[in-house]
């Protein structure tokens, strides 16, 4: 259930996200989301008596927090931008490359193995992709073109901070690793950030705005719980399926708010690529 959660809130949040991003630039919906899930974060580990202390920074770890925070702050800037160029389901299908690379990168710096069923998984997965945008190929435009490169590149950042994590995570708790993040980005971020551009936001685009805060903070809790209890394998072929989770609410958010959310026009076989990506993300999940 935990794992089910994760998926439907990450599979949601580009679709609340971009008619937010239609108002407001990028920087300053990231400096937001990340003011409020550092204030969460905060309250929460003050609560516990977990706050990170200087000790954290010792040896190189500091090297690792750097690396995890411009790699989640990139990320996040990048799928936003992506976005704004292309869809959500879109946005969710590329963003799926980024677990083969990280799966590359921990055979490669954490000795970890791969699978025959794993790299069945690898092959599958851009043969999914090929067919979801079987119809764009055809005649893709410039924007549409530079989105979906901004959200490789998005996915190669997001490969940089789990690795970084997963280091991490041998002397820190995933919510400190987090809070740390969280807190050093709203911090970095508040120069180049306009708040005053949140005036352009309806009342609407407000509680969108509100909806990826809290998603923000909300998601990967569930997800540092799930990993709790249950196996990593299972809980990464769960959150696998949350491109379905972005086609399916496409679809409801369109009809709950036809002026804010446009219906995506795919058929039956983008949805069969659609399928054949998250199968191919099952496979490379589960482990022998």
């Amino acid at each position: 259930m935990l794992s089910l959660l994760t998926a439907a809130l990450w599979g949601s949040l580009p679709i609340a996200l971009r008619p937010v991003a239609e108002k407001a630039d990028p920087i300053t919906i990231t400096w937001v989301r990340y003011l409020i899930a550092a204030g969460g974060l905060g309250v929460y580990l003050h609560w516990q008596g977990n706050l990170p202390g200087r000790a954290q920074f010792a040896e190189r770890r500091w090297l690792y927090l750097l690396a995890a925070f411009l790699g989640f702050a990139g990320n996040n800037f990048g799928f936003l931008l992506g976005l704004r160029l292309t869809s959500p389901s879109t946005a969710q299908i590329v963003i799926q490359l980024a677990p083969i690379l990280v799966i590359f990168g921990a055979v490669r710096w954490f000795g970890e193995s791969f699978g025959r069923w794993q790299w069945v998984g690898v092959g599958i997965l851009p043969a999914g992709m090929l067919i979801f945008f079987h119809r764009q190929l055809a005649g893709i435009s410039d924007s549409y073109a530079t989105g979906i490169l901004v959200l490789l590149g998005a996915a190669l950042l997001w490969a940089g901070y789990a690795l970084a994590q997963k280091r991490l995570l041998r002397d820190m708790n995933s919510i400190a690793i987090m809070w740390l993040i969280y807190a050093a980005g709203s911090f970095a971020m508040l120069p180049a950030a306009s708040p005053a551009r949140l005036g352009l936001l309806d009342g609407t685009r407000w509680w969108f705005l509100l909806y990826c805060c809290l998603n923000s903070l909300i998601s990967y809790g569930f997800f540092s719980e799930a990993l709790a209890v249950w196996p990593a394998s299972r809980v990464s072929a769960v959150v696998a399926t949350t491109p379905l989770f972005t086609v399916v609410f496409t679809r409801l958010a369109a009809w709950l708010w036809p002026a804010y959310i446009v219906p995506e026009a795919l058929d039956p076989l983008s949805l069969v690529g659609a399928a054949v990506v998250v199968a191919g993300c099952v496979l490379m999940a589960l482990r022998k």
